[in-house]
């Protein structure tokens, strides 16, 4: 079973409001040692291994969607990454698992066109190619992610042109979030936190103003970030062993609350500590959050001390923490 002809097969037949959507994969495996494949399409997550697979996914959220693929290493290291935009009618994904460079998906969306696009341009033309594809949900997306190379006024204006039938989408929320933050309230080290409140998994709301008296570090995730699940057996023995010393806050930015209640729970599960769930980003945005994880600690005079972001295993995250609170 090592042949590398050999393909990797699964099947997605989503229903989107009597539409169907279904996209046939034929990878060649090739995979090196213990790396895997993790999949996102919706509001879906599949992680494949191995050399054959053959399933159906059943989601009825409205498209179009991103598929969004990771080649990533047992240690929880991406390796590799591609994002590609799908809606109604059959596609087949193609190209050798263990290389970005050859997945293809056919025939085509114009939506994965214009990401590409805008990826790859720098500096202005890449502003330029999102503010004239704001009025596609492709466009808003993009908006978000580098919305760091925009002047909050230019964001103002640009959200202006975004048609009605795309404000209802998470991607409109999370910038309109954004903006109504002042530059002067997002937190800035050295700086008083910003407060919050956000529901928590108990079912209570949880304000960082009410936090007094020691360290709290906020954690920030999406349920789609392997990253973020690989970090909390590590998060874990930082509560049982110094949850004397800092309080744990974990800070889910999914736009649907069934996501962040129902999805990849053989992970939360591990979570006995504060567990919220930030629906228009609001914490998000406030701490001015693009990459996942991102760790925040607040320091007992209620300052902002330290903001750092990604995670690998061996105990390093337990390390950083502990050089910051001086322990």
């Amino acid at each position: 079973m090592r042949h590398s002809l050999y393909l990797i097969a699964f099947l997605f037949s989503l229903s989107l409001h009597a539409q169907s959507t279904k996209v046939i994969s034929a990878l060649e495996p090739n995979f090196a040692g213990n790396r895997f494949l993790y999949i996102e399409h919706g509001e879906k997550f599949l992680n494949l291994s191995g050399e054959n697979y053959f399933f159906t996914n059943e989601d009825d959220s409205p498209g179009p969607k991103k598929l969004n693929m990771y080649y990533i290493s047992n240690s929880g290291k991406i390796n590799q990454r591609r994002t590609f935009w799908l809606e109604e009618g059959e596609y087949r994904l193609t190209g050798k698992v263990n290389d970005e460079s050859s997945w293809q998906v056919f025939p085509a969306h114009p939506f994965t066109l214009i990401a590409n696009e805008i990826d790859a341009a720098k500096g202005d033309v890449k502003k330029e190619l999102i503010a004239k594809h704001v009025d596609k949900l492709v466009g808003l997306d993009k908006l978000n992610e580098f919305k760091s190379q925009f002047k909050d006024e230019e964001l103002v204006d640009l959200i202006k042109k975004v048609p009605s039938s795309l404000q209802e989408s998470w991607y409109f929320d999370e910038m309109v979030t954004y903006l109504t933050l002042n530059q002067s309230v997002r937190a800035k080290i050295g700086q008083p936190a910003p407060d919050f409140t956000l529901e928590s998994q108990a079912g209570t709301d949880f304000s960082l103003h009410d936090q007094k008296g020691g360290y709290t570090l906020l954690e920030f995730s999406f349920t789609g970030c392997v990253y973020c699940l690989k970090a909390l057996p590590e998060l874990k023995k930082i509560h049982e062993e110094m949850g004397d010393q800092v309080q744990l806050v974990s800070i889910w930015k999914d736009p649907k609350k069934t996501t962040w209640l129902n999805d990849q729970t053989e992970h939360k599960n591990q979570i006995t500590w504060a567990n919220l769930w930030d629906p228009n980003g609001l914490a998000t945005s406030l701490f001015e959050v693009s990459i996942f994880p991102t760790y925040v600690l607040i320091n007992p005079n209620g300052q902002v001390q330290a903001i750092w972001n990604g995670y690998k295993k061996g105990n390093k995250l337990i390390r950083k923490l502990t050089r910051e609170m001086g322990v």
